[in-house]
């Protein structure tokens, strides 16, 4: 008895060329990544603000609950905001700054270092002993200069440097031979930095606490001398005002019935007494 033939396998029967290939080079799912613009925080606060703010000023009879819920959204998406702004803008200038602060803070302890060493290996007194410790205090105060600088501020150098006619760079001020560079830098600044040396304060002037306090202070001072209104202060202004309006209207309402209830007495009692 003869054997029945295989059929063709589906596989080898198409041609090479009609087969499915993998896509090799096939791209990576997106898995709903949002760019860095849409995903900022700070884009999006400002977005919330703004259908926030537009909601109060469209919707006039919004229910009094509502419009409270709303306005305390408001201010809590502001003081974020600004916040979020805050510390954007520290970040962006700690970036800004990192290599000039780097490149002082290691020219400041070299000068630290040899004020000191002068000071070790004098032997005499007087006038020349008091030079070397200003010399090592000032150093000191060089040196929480480039380290405590500030964060949310401008970096200014102590010692700039312009470059030459050669493009080598300098020191902006002329010097004398054997002399060390002239200390420039933000004069009150340095001095804020030599008090808060002396009062132990320097991180809390870096982190920038000491000069908001102070805004702060001022802000809360014509804040009080002003007292603006809350929302819930508005609403309660406003039924007081409905509620005079409609107090004021019933008094002039009873004032004439009492002045026309008189009349007519006047009148009825002139007649009885005729």
């Amino acid at each position: 008895m003869a054997t029945k033939r295989q059929a063709p396998d589906d596989a080898d029967s198409r041609p090479a060329w009609k087969r499915h290939k993998p896509n090799e080079h096939q791209r990576r799912p997106n898995h709903g990544k949002k760019s860095f613009k849409k995903a900022h925080p700070v884009n999006e606060l400002k977005s919330s603000i703004r259908s926030l703010r537009r909601l109060l000023d469209r919707q006039e009879n919004l229910p009094a609950d509502v419009r409270v819920e709303k306005e305390r959204a408001l201010q809590t998406a502001q003081r974020e905001l600004a916040e979020a702004e805050r510390a954007k803008k520290r970040s962006d200038m700690i970036g800004k700054y990192h290599k000039i602060r780097f490149f002082e803070r290691q020219k400041a302890e070299r000068r630290l270092k040899k004020a000191r060493k002068d000071m070790k290996a004098c032997e005499e007194g007087g006038k020349k002993k008091e030079e070397l410790e200003r010399k090592v205090a000032n150093a000191e105060v060089d040196l929480n200069y480039a380290l405590y600088f500030p964060l949310d501020q401008d970096y200014v150098k102590l010692w700039p440097t312009k470059k030459n006619g050669n493009g080598e760079e300098g020191s902006a001020t002329p010097e004398v031979e054997g002399a060390e560079p002239a200390r420039q830098g933000d004069q009150q600044m340095w001095e804020l930095v030599k008090k808060c040396t002396k009062e132990g304060t320097l991180k809390d002037l870096r982190e920038g606490r000491l000069k908001q306090s102070g805004a702060d202070d001022a802000e809360v001072d014509r804040s009080s001398s002003k007292k603006p209104k809350k929302a819930g202060e508005l609403i309660t202004s406003k039924r007081k005002k409905v509620l005079t309006k409609s107090s004021g209207s019933r008094d002039r309402v009873e004032g004439k019935t009492e002045a026309t209830e008189d009349d007519s007495g006047d009148e009825s009692g002139g007649g009885f007494f005729e």
